[in-house]
């Protein structure tokens, strides 16, 4: 009777995972939210939200003073923290999604990267692929160094990429 049991099992345990697999396309797959991610995806909000509110305060306490901003563009030449600031406070205020995050935990160094994308109104615009290097101190995080790009064809690939196979609906 145990052995029927074990073999009944494993057959479920096999069989549900194919046909589900086939009954739904990978890009409808929900990701999981870790504790870091949930409390970096809070920082990057809490620190677009202070650029748009222009609450120079908030950006301290979330920014290092020897912050650098390294764009995809000229990533040879650091933007220092005055400069993207003083940049940042002239941008219009934005209401910006960020998604597809991951958070890599290094013990005192948290690598947090993700895509920042204007929200509802205005969805033309190309999104960013940002990587943040946060430095844990205490029960606090501060930004160091801000990695920046511009995706404005994402058809194009980084040598290495594996993307999902996309499945043709008809």
């Amino acid at each position: 009777m145990l052995r029927l049991a074990r073999s009944v099992a494993v057959v479920l345990c096999t069989a549900v995972p194919a046909s589900q697999a086939q009954a739904q396309p990978v890009r409808t797959q929900i990701p999981v939210v870790t504790r870091l991610v949930q409390i970096y995806a809070d920082h990057e909000q809490r620190l677009a939200e202070a650029i748009n509110r222009r609450d120079t305060g908030e950006i301290d306490r979330l920014v290092a003073g020897d912050f650098e901003l390294r764009p995809a563009g000229n990533i040879g030449v650091p933007t220092p923290r005055a400069d993207w600031v003083a940049q940042s406070l002239k941008e219009p205020p934005a209401s910006i999604s960020i998604g597809q995050m991951a958070v890599h935990d290094y013990g005192n160094i948290r690598i947090v990267s993700f895509m920042m994308n204007r929200a509802a109104e205005d969805r033309s615009a190309p999104g960013i692929a940002v990587v943040d290097v946060w430095m844990q101190s205490g029960e606090s995080s501060i930004l160091k160094t801000r990695y920046a790009a511009v995706v404005e064809n994402q058809s194009l690939r980084v040598p290495g990429e594996t993307r999902p196979q996309q499945i043709d609906k008809r």
